[in-house]
């Protein structure tokens, strides 16, 4: 699992930014004007998540658009599903390891 990815979504910002983006291809100033944050600041979120390869941005004259790769999305959940697939399929209780069962107890030790 590429942990960048999952970082740069990480911030309340950046997943605000996602979130919006998901609605389809918007310009800076739009996302800016959307969540009430500075262009200034939505650009260097954006650049965050472009360097992390969530986001990819296209020029338009002096403007600059950015869209989702939604391919990158789609096998970051891919990857989560899997992961909750995993986690339904473990049994509920772990046996006992080794390394517990050699160490005194609580109540061994008084």
């Amino acid at each position: 699992m590429d942990t960048e990815k999952l970082k740069a979504i990480a911030d309340e910002n950046r997943l605000a930014i996602v979130t919006l983006l998901s609605g389809g291809e918007r310009c800076i100033c739009e996302v800016a004007s959307e969540l009430g944050l500075s262009d200034a600041l939505v650009s260097h979120h954006v650049k965050r998540l472009t360097d992390a390869g969530v986001v990819l941005v296209r020029r338009v004259g002096r403007w600059r658009h950015c869209r989702l790769d939604d391919a990158v999305l789609r096998e970051l959940g891919e990857q989560l599903l899997a992961l909750g697939a995993a986690a339904k399929a473990a049994p509920a209780v772990a046996a006992e390891c080794r390394a517990c069962a050699s160490e005194p107890t609580r109540e061994e030790k008084s």
